[in-house]
């Protein structure tokens, strides 16, 4: 399920900000079966975005092109330098000295001289090419002096972490033309897709998203996804922002089990496959409602049990049958166009049947053998 998302408004104004492909094709050497052919392969691009604030140069981060304006003001944020996005006057983007074809280099403008904040961001500079520059749990205690515990609450539906890998997998358009990105998401408490973003860095992806929360006002967010592991630095930039649950699809790490624990956080961890693990703030979750077993149905009473119903029955009408891993395949837009289209004339049904499972298997949909044409 998702919605439309808002365009960012109000501050800040966001100058020249590069278009460019999150990807690029390049020549390899393909080896199987005992043999090697050339063959064109795309990569994720990484590009260095240097950021000035004021000025003063401050950092040189390593991201994937696009959605900068977002991963400048989520960064601003989860350093404690700004609060909203209205700290933020302006943010232009110009040609690197060295490298002219490329709009590498931000000027941010802020709203507040920085002269109180720029030792703790110069320190930053020395940290930001390791995923945290802090260390154990006095780092958690120093962050908890900063920033209090959030608060209890909300709740939310277990129903919502088990559909996370669905939401995350149609949400990641560069990731499977590379296979080579990252991606975070923000949902809010009925699993609504409020924004997804990408990036080689996880913490970057993170920032993208953060940002975009601060650019567009928005209030809902209650859930953080990551699509790999929860480091201490994600469940930090979480806190930061007040944003109470962290879902994702790999392992956390010990420190960042010990700050969600200590900043009144939800983390779960590998949130796939219908299942994830709590590692702080159970409270949060509400279990799903228990089915009676004989209730509960199965592959033998009901083959087609995992497929909605408009699906099974336009399957019917057009004769054809699905496996769940061919269903599982298919991304969440593709199954959402198919639920769609369920109800209605049989062929558009059929075609969009054929083009999803093409593109997903190599092959197309089965015949149902009881409907086939004699």
């Amino acid at each position: 399920m998702s919605r439309p998302v808002p365009e960012p408004s109000g501050a800040p104004t966001v100058v020249r900000e590069p278009v460019r492909a999150t990807g690029m094709e390049v020549e390899i050497a393909r080896a199987a079966a005992g043999t090697t052919t050339t063959a064109r392969d795309v990569v994720a691009v990484e590009e260095p975005l240097e950021i000035r604030l004021n000025g003063w140069r401050w950092l040189v981060t390593m991201r994937t092109p696009g959605d900068d304006g977002d991963l400048i003001v989520g960064l601003l944020g989860s350093e404690g330098v700004i609060t909203r996005a209205a700290d933020v006057e302006t943010v232009v983007f110009t040609r690197h000295p060295e490298e002219p074809d490329l709009a590498n280099v931000a000027d941010v403008h802020l709203r507040h001289p920085i002269d109180d904040v720029r030792a703790r961001l110069a320190r930053h500079q020395t940290t930001a090419v390791t995923s945290c520059g802090l260390c154990g749990k006095s780092a958690v205690e120093a962050l908890l002096t900063d920033r209090p515990p959030l608060p209890p609450g909300p709740l939310l539906d277990a129903a919502v972490l088990a559909r996370v890998p669905d939401l995350l997998a149609g949400a990641q358009p560069a990731f499977r033309a590379t296979g080579g990105l990252h991606a975070a998401a923000l949902l809010d408490g009925a699993g609504t897709l409020l924004v997804a973003r990408e990036d080689v860095g996880r913490h970057n992806a993170v920032d993208k998203a953060l940002g975009w929360r601060l650019r567009a006002h928005d209030t809902s967010a209650l859930v953080l996804v990551v699509s790999g592991r929860a480091s201490f630095e994600i469940v930090q930039k979480a806190h930061a922002a007040a944003v109470p649950v962290v879902a994702a699809v790999s392992a956390p790490s010990s420190l960042a089990v010990t700050l969600a624990r200590d900043a009144n956080l939800t983390l779960a961890g590998f949130v796939r496959d219908g299942g994830y693990n709590v590692y702080a703030g159970a409270e949060r979750v509400r279990p799903a409602e228990p089915v009676p077993a004989s209730r509960v149905p199965t592959e033998h009473d009901e083959p087609l049990w995992f497929i909605p119903p408009e699906v099974r029955r336009a399957l019917d009408a057009v004769a054809r049958k699905i496996s769940l891993d061919d269903w599982r395949a298919l991304t969440l837009a593709e199954r959402e166009r198919l639920v769609a289209l369920g109800d209605g004339p049989p062929q558009p049904f059929l075609d969009a049947l054929t083009a999803a499972v093409l593109a997903r298997t190599g092959r197309p949909p089965r015949t149902l053998a009881a409907k086939a044409a004699p």
